[in-house]
C-alpha cells in the first residue's frame, strides 16, 4: 500500500530509464569523439578487458642477445636472459550524473515528449561534461583523488605504475628542454623523433599534439609547403590537422602550456572495464533529495608497455 504522506511522481521512473537506454547507443561515441585526444586514443588504442583487481603490462626491459652461430657438434646456450618484467596500473573510475529535480517534473509534466526531451537534454549535457573531465585527465596531471595517469606522467621520467623510472632507465621518455618554436622547434622535433624511434622507419611517433598556441606557430612554418587536412586522422571527428615527417600533428584543448608530445600509439593502451565503458546507471532518487538521478560510469586506465617510444618537449615559446 502507497504512503498517504509521499511525494507522487509526476514523471514514470521507467520512462526515463527507458530513454536513457535508447540513448545509451550513441553515448559511447558522443563522449570518446568530441576531444581529438581521447578519440585517438579510443579509435587506435582502445583495449577492453574483463574486471580484475589491476592491470599488469608486460614490459620488454632489454634486448635478447642469448644465440649466435654454431658450426656442427658445437654446444649450444640454452639459457634465456631475464629481459621482461611487469608493471601493475590501478583502475580508475569516472562518473557524471544526469539529475532531474522535483521543479523540472513539474515543468515537463503531461506531456510525455516534453519529459523526454529534458532526459535528452540533461543526458547530452553529461556527457559533454564527461568528455571534458576525461580529456583533462588524459592530458594533464591534476591534484584530484583517484585521477588517471595521463600523458603528462607517461611521457616522463619518474614513478609510473609499480616501477620507479628514476632507478630503472629502461622505463624513462624522452624528455628536451626546448625554446622558441621559430629558431628551433622542427629540429627539436626532428631529434627527439629519431631519438626515440628504433631505426628510421620504425616505431616512430604516429601523432604528435600540442597546444593551440604552438600548433599555430607549427603553422606558419609549414605553409604553404604543408596543407591543412583531417584526413591523416582515421575517424577523426573532423579534428584539423598538419603533418610532420607524415604524421598528424594536433591540438588538445588541454595540453599543459609549452608543451609538445610526440606519441606512439602503438605502445600507449586506454585500458576500459567491459562492463563499464560509459554505462549508465537506472534514475533513482536519494531519500533526502526532491530529484531523479541517474549517473554515466567509466572505469579504466591510461597505461603504457614502453615508455621509451614517446618523447615530450618543454618550455616551447
Amino acid at each position: 500500500m502507497s504512503n498517504e504522506y509521499s511525494i507522487p511522481s509526476t514523471i514514470d521512473t521507467v520512462v526515463l530509464t527507458t530513454s536513457l537506454a535508447d540513448y545509451r547507443k550513441t553515448l559511447t561515441d558522443n563522449v570518446y569523439n568530441q576531444n581529438v585526444l581521447l578519440s585517438q586514443l579510443n579509435s587506435k588504442a582502445k583495449r577492453m578487458v574483463n574486471g580484475g583487481n589491476s592491470i599488469v603490462e608486460l614490459l620488454v626491459k632489454a634486448k635478447q642477445d642469448d644465440g649466435g652461430f654454431y658450426l656442427g657438434a658445437d654446444v649450444l646456450n640454452n639459457t634465456q636472459g631475464n629481459d621482461t618484467t611487469q608493471c601493475e596500473f590501478k583502475w580508475q573510475n569516472a562518473y557524471e550524473p544526469i539529475t532531474i529535480t522535483r521543479d523540472e517534473e513539474r515543468q515537463n509534466s503531461g506531456d510525455m515528449h516534453k519529459i523526454i526531451d529534458l532526459a535528452a537534454t540533461k543526458t547530452s549535457l553529461s556527457e559533454k561534461a564527461m568528455g571534458d573531465r576525461m580529456d583533462q585527465a588524459l592530458s594533464i596531471d591534476v591534484s584530484e583523488a583517484n585521477n588517471l595517469y595521463s600523458i603528462a606522467s607517461i611521457v616522463a621520467t619518474g614513478t609510473l605504475g609499480t616501477i620507479a623510472g628514476a632507478t630503472q632507465t629502461f622505463w624513462q621518455a624522452t624528455n628536451t628542454t626546448s625554446g622558441a618554436f621559430a629558431t628551433q622547434g622542427l629540429t627539436d622535433m626532428t631529434t627527439a623523433t629519431y631519438t626515440v624511434a628504433s631505426s628510421a622507419t620504425d616505431d616512430t611517433p604516429n601523432m604528435y599534439i600540442t597546444t593551440k598556441t604552438i600548433f599555430q606557430k607549427f603553422e606558419q612554418t609549414r605553409l604553404p609547403l604543408e596543407r591543412i587536412s583531417n584526413g591523416d586522422l582515421s575517424a577523426n571527428a573532423g579534428f584539423r590537422n598538419l603533418t610532420f615527417k607524415g604524421i598528424p600533428v594536433v591540438y588538445g584543448n588541454n595540453i599543459g602550456s609549452g608543451l609538445i608530445y610526440g606519441l606512439n600509439l602503438n605502445y600507449l593502451s586506454l585500458v576500459v572495464d567491459t562492463a563499464t565503458d560509459m554505462v549508465t546507471t537506472p534514475f533513482i532518487s536519494p531519500s533526502n533529495q526532491t530529484v531523479k538521478v541517474a549517473y554515466i560510469l567509466w572505469r579504466g586506465a591510461l597505461t603504457t608497455n614502453n615508455r621509451r617510444r614517446h618523447f615530450k618537449l618543454s618550455s616551447v615559446s
